[in-house]
């Protein structure tokens, strides 16, 4: 739980890699898009009810919690659950949400026009990652898996005969393919590179 003192401390550090300002009345895939950003990072937290100045305007929408939650279920994939949290009486009676997320386990995207957006947060910025930041991303969080990517200008010559019969024939219980040698030279000149 957030008390009111540290949210002001957070308040007047301003925005960073883990603090986003907003007021509630934000469209859907605003909060989506920083929500998404956030668990792509190391986590962070939007700060409903504030101004990009940290000036506090407070909370205005009815059922707020349910909208976040609503958010974070219909426009994010996977789907995530935040921490969600109202600090009353903030400054001068207005009242500040916080909606914490972690880092996730998934690389996250914001579902809009049924196309998925992946982001990343950098600086006090969201933005769309790279492919390279994308790829990083998966790799990260145990998607991609490097040693199952196929190599680009290999020949079955660079490929080690003896790892070969042993995965076909203790791994796969098959009769290991036998090395036609015309075939192979078929195979090497198709792959190799120019």
């Amino acid at each position: 739980m957030t008390t009111r003192t540290e949210l002001l401390e957070i308040i007047a550090s301003g925005e960073n890699s883990g603090v986003e300002f907003k007021r509630d009345d934000l469209r859907i895939q605003d909060l989506a898009k920083e929500l998404v950003a956030f668990s792509n990072l190391e986590g962070g937290m939007v700060l409903l009810g504030a101004e990009d100045d940290g000036t506090i305007t407070g909370l205005t929408r009815d059922n707020l919690e349910e909208w976040v939650m609503n958010v974070c279920r219909d426009k994010i994939r996977p789907a995530i659950i935040p921490f969600f949290e109202v600090i009353r009486g903030v400054k001068d009676h207005h009242d500040v949400a916080i909606v914490r997320v972690t880092r996730g386990y998934d690389v996250h995207a914001l579902w809009h026009n049924n196309t998925n957006r992946y982001l990343i947060r950098a600086g006090s910025q969201s933005r769309e990652a790279s492919p390279e930041e994308l790829a990083r991303l998966f790799q990260q969080r145990g998607s991609v898996r490097a040693e199952l990517r196929p190599v680009s200008g290999a020949v079955l010559a660079n490929l080690d005969r003896r790892r070969l019969r042993n995965y076909f024939g203790n791994i796969r219980q098959q009769d290991v393919p036998e090395r036609n040698r015309s075939t192979t030279r078929r195979s090497e000149r198709r792959f190799a590179v120019p």
